[in-house]
This record gives structure tokens, sequence and C-alpha cells, in this order.
């Protein structure tokens, strides 16, 4: 079962049972091999994707061609929704960070489907609670230390796709390298690792090579909010991520 606390939500949480058997019914089911992308930034809104199993990254490209993680979704989202329901080209690139089985809707069904169950005010409430979200977590990390921005963003990925693991922890599968939780947090990759270090020999996590367990999410989040832990430096690191 997904780990949520908090505001965190999927587009399952918020409709009846009957209403997404609708949606799934009414598409195509389709299997994503792991690195396949979904849906990509900048092309056409023709479907939406129901997300039944896996993970996917969304990320976002700027105009100098850097790619930003912005974060990782599970089961229960959809994705695509609001370029197909504005009629706007794709904002950020969807991609398969694990083996992946979604359900493919056409656009124009999709908005029917959301006409019919009268899931405006659900959707704009799921964009509305993304939006601050993620502004949340970029204004918490302005002030904080290295070792408190990788904490920060480690919780929010908690609460967003970690799955409770009896007598381990909380797992929280990122489907690719440690290193890009350095994009997320907007931070240096060798400063991020040192970070993850310090957070693992405190007994706070235990690190895989694509995925890590939260083993106390108690001090983890101590720790988020800027609690310094013994022996660490608590410096800042103001640097852009390479």
């Amino acid at each position: 079962m997904t780990h949520q606390e908090g505001n965190a939500m999927n587009f399952r949480s918020l409709v009846t049972t009957d209403a997404w058997r609708d949606l799934i019914d009414r598409g195509r089911r389709r299997t994503y091999p792991t690195n396949a992308v979904l849906l990509a930034q900048g092309e056409s809104p023709d479907c939406v994707i129901a997300l039944l199993d896996g993970l996917v990254k969304v990320a976002q490209s700027n105009e100098c061609g850097d790619t930003l993680t912005l974060m990782l979704r599970g089961p229960g989202e959809v994705l695509g929704e609001m370029g197909a329901l504005l009629d706007r080209p794709r904002s950020a690139t969807v991609t398969a960070a694990r083996r992946c089985i979604g359900v493919v809707l056409p656009a124009h069904a999709f908005r029917g489907y959301v006409e019919r169950h009268r899931l405006e005010a659900v959707i704009y409430r799921l964009t509305v609670e993304r939006l601050n979200s993620h502004e949340r977590l970029r204004a918490d990390l302005v002030n904080l230390s290295s070792t408190a921005r990788v904490a920060r963003v480690v919780s929010h990925l908690a609460d967003e796709v970690g799955q409770l693991q009896a007598a381990v922890g909380l797992l929280v599968e990122l489907g690719m390298p440690r290193t890009e939780l350095a994009t997320m947090a907007v931070m240096r990759r060798s400063s991020a690792l040192a970070a993850l270090s310090e957070l693992q020999a405190a007994g706070i996590l235990t690190l895989g090579r694509r995925r890590l367990v939260v083993t106390d999410l108690a001090r983890l989040r101590a720790v988020a909010r800027g609690e310094e832990l013994p022996g660490c430096t608590g410096h800042k690191d103001s640097t852009p991520a390479l």
C-alpha cells in the first residue's frame, strides 16, 4: 500500500470506485518497459494515461537544454489530463522509471468522461494541490543546509510514492540514479551524495542503487525541518544542480 500523509493525493483517491472503473473500462491497456517515454514535452495532447502499476518520472527541460526532475508518480495517477482538457502541448516529459501498466484514453473521450462524472472540480483541486506542493518544496529548500535539503526531498518522495514494508521501513523506489535527487534539491551532485551518506550513517536511510528505505521517518522529517544531525556541518549549498 502506498504511504500518504498530509495533503498527498492522487486522482484515484479523489474519485469513486465506479468513476475509476469507468475510466479503466473505456481505455486501451498498454505496457511500458523501463525508460519508455509515455508522454513527451511539447507534443500534442492527444491522449490521457491512467497508471495502474509501476512508477513514472516527470521531468521538464528548459530553453538551455537542462532537464529537471520534478516528481515521481505511482499507481492511481492520471497523466496528461491538463493538456487534454486545455488542449495545450505537454508541459513535461513522463518516463517509465520501471515497468508500467497504463490505460490510454483519447483526449476527446477523457473530456467526455470528466463531464459525465462531473469531475472538473476534482481535477482542479488535484492540479492546485500539485502546484502548491511543488512550490512548498522549492520554498523550503532555500534556507536549508545540504543535508536538510536532501531530507526534505526524500520526505516529499516518501509521501508521494513510499510503500510501507513490514519490519523494514518505508521503501521509496526511485527508478533513477540517486544523483538525480540533486537536481530535485537544486544542489551539486557531490553534496547530495554526501548528504545521503550522512543520513545513512545516522540510521535514517538505507541506500540502494535505484531505491532507498526510510528506516526512521520521524528523524528524517526532523532533519527536513532544519534540525542538524550530530557531527553534521550543516553548510548550505546554493549552487544550482549540475
